[in-house]
């Protein structure tokens, strides 16, 4: 592979490039949305809370009003969002938030 110099950048002109072609053509890992580090957990909304304990997001709803669920770590406008440690830790404190 051939590193690429500056007076090769001046002189590279791919003519024009429509903003579609240009990010469908990006590198895998420079896509947004498709990798995580390694450490990191995506937030859990209320459908994948319900996914996660297997029972339908009403349900979830139900027992988040009643106090029954622990108090999400953020919301990301109203919707609250809560971190799967957070979950996992509620679940083997027997389910008491």
């Amino acid at each position: 592979m051939k590193l690429l110099t500056i007076k090769d950048l001046a002189e590279y002109d791919p003519g024009p490039v429509w903003l579609a072609d240009a990010i469908d053509h990006q590198p895998e890992a420079a896509k947004p949305g498709r990798m995580l580090p390694a450490d990191m957990e995506p937030m859990l909304g209320m459908d994948e809370l319900a996914a996660f304990l297997s029972c339908s997001r009403r349900l979830v709803e139900r027992m988040r009003s009643a106090g029954k669920v622990p108090k999400p770590d953020m919301h990301v406008g109203r919707c609250p969002r809560w971190q799967p440690a957070t979950i996992r830790s509620w679940i083997k404190g027997g389910g008491k938030p």
